[in-house]
């Protein structure tokens, strides 16, 4: 009797661990990341001034904390799904990755390789703020995998609402790193001004 006591009482707290879990992922619901991929690779078009930026070729470097597992499975993640990706805008694209270390050394790796798109993944979000004051008057388009990037100071996130994958465009940074996007593409999204 005990025993089985004490087995309904750890299948409760189980339940209930789960359901608070449940709760607190869902005040951030994460767009599926292959989604987001999709999405991006139609952006191209909608940006004035994307295949000026690129080049012949959509330069990507996805970013994970180092050290933060959910980072890293994000960053695996998106490397598997930009692996099958075969243009963004009409561009074929290169892919690399980086794990973040500081602030400036990612800002001078963006300009060396010429990134087009910088992909920040979970555990970046604060650091997003000061990514977005050292890449100011810079020519990229920062993506973050949530709308918390984006409300930080990337020029991109994502973010479910109402059970719909939205984009988070954060306007003042994108004007800050030559990112035009056009009206149609804006009247869709959430808008931080």
């Amino acid at each position: 009797m005990r025993g089985r006591a004490s087995h309904w009482a750890l299948t409760l707290l189980c339940t209930v661990l789960g359901v608070l879990v449940c709760l607190d992922s869902s005040a951030e619901s994460a767009v599926p990341l292959s989604l987001q991929v999709r999405l991006l690779a139609r952006l191209g078009p909608y940006d004035r001034n994307f295949k000026r930026r690129a080049g012949s070729v959509v330069n990507v470097l996805v970013v994970r904390r180092k050290g933060d597992e959910e980072s890293a499975f994000e960053q695996a993640s998106l490397l598997r799904v930009f692996a099958e990706l075969h243009d963004i805008g009409g561009l074929p694209v290169h892919v690399s990755e980086a794990d973040f270390n500081d602030v400036e050394s990612l800002a001078k790796r963006c300009r060396m390789d010429r990134i087009a798109l910088l992909y920040l993944t979970h555990g970046l979000e604060a650091d997003t703020p000061r990514l977005a004051t050292v890449l100011a008057n810079g020519d990229i388009l920062t993506v973050g995998t949530s709308a918390r990037h984006a409300e930080n100071g990337a020029v991109v996130g994502f973010a479910l609402e109402e059970a719909r994958p939205r984009l988070v465009i954060n306007l003042p940074r994108a004007r800050a790193q030559n990112v035009d996007f056009r009206a149609e593409l804006l009247a869709l999204a959430r808008l931080i001004q």
